[in-house]
């Protein structure tokens, strides 16, 4: 996990500022440009030895917009924090830019910058990239095959509300996996790739649909789901397969479950582009099933692309709500969802709401959903069936 960073910024004493409390952080490598122009003859040529940069805005030569802009065309893949002194309208609109690009926005920071700042955007940069997180040791190829010829594929479900009542309105399945004979769950980051890899994604993703959508039958009785959907995650390249459509819909069929109650959550870790892709979505909206496109903001898709896709919902990447309370970036993303949100008539999901002063924030919002620890932890069928029990005693979410 190597993180080197580059300060763009024509103030050799922000430059030594910003330094110091990256250096505190533990990257291990900060290193300086004065002026546009020479950042992006270094970023051209050394795109990838850099993970991260930040940019100030007004510099000789080649403004920090335009930088950005032509970043964006060169294909850098690295995180952006935007640090400058200028007017927080002029920062905004910068932000906007590279948000309906393709590059990385960690945060958009008015001068002067402090270190946990700093440290909050090297922290969406773990969640963004999962190459830079630390890893976690995957699964060997037998014992994930094992563990679905045995049945310990274990859907957890994650409860989503409306911000203003409290209504369940959704929950989202996520796989875990049972290890040994202690209930030893292992999480996704450790088995999808190796199982993409081994084509053994569809055959796990079947064995969590059979079950999940079992356990859904009396999920879905409780009085305060009569109303709920059920959420499911797809891959690009699974939804690039033209059967999947027909496969969800038999499953439906075979469980006597309305497709509207079902929503297919499209992971952003590959650009959609695919005709196969977008006849998918098609296909799914088509038959009443939900289509969502999920972690939006750490991905491909950016706000323009949102209006061209026939989907029903919208999910806002926890790694931007993260700190949403105190940053003017990730509260102009929020803010352009749910304009578009409104206007498409779809439904905006804020992920990861674990803080709670990003919860005070999100309560203001109107029309948004609640997903995260501080709403419900993941929790597998007997645990969630307790949670709402509780939860309706209660009236309240936070249980």
């Amino acid at each position: 996990m190597t993180i080197n960073v580059l300060i763009i910024d024509d103030s050799l004493s922000s430059c030594r500022v910003l330094s110091k409390h990256f250096m505190q952080l533990n990257v291990d490598r900060v290193e300086y440009c004065s002026d546009g122009q020479t950042a992006l003859r270094t970023l051209t040529k050394y795109k990838d030895d850099y993970q991260l940069i930040v940019v100030d805005l007004h510099m000789p030569k080649m403004d920090g917009i335009e930088l950005l802009i032509r970043l964006s065309k060169i294909g850098f893949k690295g995180g952006v924090i935007i640090a400058s002194g200028m007017e927080s309208r002029i920062i905004e609109a910068a932000s906007q830019v590279v948000v309906n690009s393709r590059l990385r926005l960690l945060g958009a920071l008015m001068k002067p910058v402090c270190s946990s700042q700093l440290k909050i955007c090297i922290e969406r940069l773990f969640m963004m990239d999962s190459e830079l997180a630390p890893k976690q040791p995957m699964m060997k190829v037998k014992e994930l095959q094992e563990a679905i010829n045995s049945d310990k594929v274990i859907p957890y479900y994650q409860a989503q509300m409306d911000v203003k009542t409290g209504e369940i309105k959704g929950f989202e399945v996520l796989c875990r996996i049972q290890q040994g004979e202690q209930l030893q769950l292992i999480s996704p980051s450790r088995f999808i790739d190796l199982a993409e890899e081994h084509n053994l994604l569809n055959t796990l993703t079947d064995k969590l649909i059979t079950r999940a959508m079992d356990e859904w039958r009396e999920i879905s009785r409780v009085s305060s789901c009569l109303a709920s959907s059920i959420s499911i995650n797809l891959t690009p390249n699974q939804l690039a397969q033209r059967s999947w459509p027909n496969r969800l819909m038999r499953y439906c069929e075979a469980k006597q479950l309305e497709p509207s109650k079902v929503t297919i959550e499209i992971t952003e870790n590959q650009v959609l582009n695919k005709q196969s892709q977008h006849s998918s979505i098609s296909r799914l909206r088509m038959h009443n099933f939900g289509v969502a496109i999920d972690d939006f903001g750490t991905g491909y898709t950016n706000l323009s692309q949102l209006c061209k896709l026939p989907i029903s919902e919208v999910k806002l990447d926890m790694s931007l709500v993260k700190g949403i309370h105190l940053d003017p970036l990730a509260q102009t993303i929020l803010k352009s969802l749910q304009d578009i949100s409104q206007s498409l008539g779809v439904d905006l999901v804020a992920e990861g709401v674990e803080d709670i002063r990003d919860l005070n924030y999100l309560e203001q919002i109107d029309d948004l959903r609640l997903q995260g620890y501080l709403i419900c932890r993941p929790k597998p069928f007997s645990e969630i069936m307790r949670w709402l029990k509780a939860h309706e005693k209660v009236g309240c979410g936070q249980v």
